[in-house]
């Protein structure tokens, strides 16, 4: 969904949109509306595939100033090079077709007197990461640049589901780290309670719901992560069914951590299952996985900017043993 070894890992939502950079595509005819859905990837990135009726998974694309209109979904293509290219792109920025470049605010800013700003005052401009594509229609990163205007600024506004991909970014996932009481040994018949953290996560990133805004050229878009369920994968199949056996804890967030008396009085939020078959010798690895509704308003109209859509973030197997519980005479 990797780019770190700590045992949690925050998973922004940075958009790998799988084929906006080797073609000029454009968003979705509004009548038909894009589809599709956003996943976790290998890279701890979050990818949204974007499909439409009749056609291959593409992404949507984005568009600037300098372009002709492109596609029906409002999105424009620029001309350089003899080629059509997105005229904005949720990840690059604006397209300038006077040099080829994408042109893209830094964030943060580089301090006063970084060189960077090559002499000039902050106050006066600002400095924008800068990628370039070359003759054949690659992508170079280039040295970051000051400008004084906005590159783009003049433009036709965007597409609200190019700027619902911005916001989509700038939500933030962990991974969740998955615990039990009893912790290492269970017994068959004996309530087992499940939670789970994460250090240094705030509540928002763990149970939600959280919601970013993105602004652009006068566009705004306030993307939304609501939790929909938390699912428990108990490690073991049915004998009967053959499937695993799974257990909802939907409306208990992350559980409850037990605490010493809690069985008597469990609260509201406290996941409790029971397991009714032993484990092998090796245990039962259990996992949690979340379940994410992804949104994005247009801030100005109310409309819908881009689909809902679903992620899922899954915990690394946590082992539980589970004995048969011996009764003595």
């Amino acid at each position: 969904m990797l780019r770190s070894s700590k045992s949690v890992r925050r998973i922004p939502g940075q958009l790998l949109l799988l084929i906006a950079l080797l073609a000029g595509s454009t968003l979705p005819a509004a009548a038909a509306g894009p589809t599709g859905g956003i996943n976790p990837c290998v890279v701890q990135a979050v990818c949204i595939v974007v499909t439409t009726p009749g056609q291959s998974p593409a992404p949507g694309g984005g568009g600037s100033g300098g372009g002709t209109g492109g596609g029906s979904g409002g999105t424009q293509t620029c001309t350089w090079n003899g080629q059509q290219w997105p005229c904005w792109d949720p990840d690059l920025g604006y397209f300038d077709t006077g040099d080829g470049c994408y042109y893209s605010k830094s964030d943060p800013q580089p301090p006063p007197g970084d060189p960077a700003w090559a002499g000039n005052d902050p106050s006066t401009g600002a400095i924008y990461d800068k990628t370039c594509r070359d003759t054949a229609g690659g992508l170079n990163p280039e040295a970051p640049v000051w400008e004084a205007k906005a590159p783009g600024a003049g433009a036709p506004p965007p597409d609200p589901g190019v700027v619902a991909q911005i916001a989509f970014k700038k939500l933030q996932f962990v991974t969740p780290v998955a615990h039990t009481a009893p912790g290492g040994t269970a017994l068959v018949g004996v309530p087992v309670w499940l939670w789970y953290d994460a250090p240094n996560a705030t509540a928002e990133e763990l149970t939600g719901p959280q919601s970013r805004t993105a602004s652009l050229s006068g566009i705004s878009v306030t993307a939304t992560a609501v939790l929909k369920d938390v699912v428990w994968d108990l490690g073991y199949r049915d004998p009967v069914t053959g499937k695993e056996v799974l257990a909802s804890c939907q409306g208990k967030g992350a559980g409850h951590p037990y605490a010493v008396g809690l069985e008597n009085d469990p609260p509201a939020d406290a996941c409790i299952q029971t397991y009714l078959k032993a484990s092998p010798d090796a245990g039962y690895y259990l996992t949690v996985t979340e379940s994410w509704a992804v949104t994005s308003v247009d801030d100005a109209t109310g409309n819908q900017a881009w689909p809902e859509l679903d992620l899922t973030v899954a915990s690394a197997p946590l082992a539980l043993k589970v004995n048969e519980l011996q009764v003595l005479n």
